[in-house]
């Protein structure tokens, strides 16, 4: 867990980092396809976040042999909705 942690966490810097990069590149009004590139790769590496963390707390949930029918079903809703 503290693993993923650390691996979420570390995404979410770089993200904030292409964040602050595509704010630098419309206020210098960079072209367009640039700054689409750069919001493509953000929504790629949120999508790779919220996929460690769906599968953390599923691995989580089945070590703790609580991993239910039910839960499968609430997280894969929740996962859709994230991706």
């Amino acid at each position: 867990m503290r693993r993923a942690s650390r691996t979420v966490t570390a995404r979410i810097h770089r993200l904030a980092g292409q964040l602050n990069a595509i704010e630098l590149m419309l206020r210098r009004r960079r072209s367009c396809s640039d700054v689409l590139n750069q919001i493509s790769a953000v929504r790629a590496g949120l999508e790779q976040v919220a996929v460690i963390v769906f599968q953390t707390e599923l691995q989580k949930l089945s070590a703790k042999k609580r991993l239910t029918a039910a839960d499968v079903h609430r997280l894969s809703q929740v996962f859709s909705k994230t991706t």
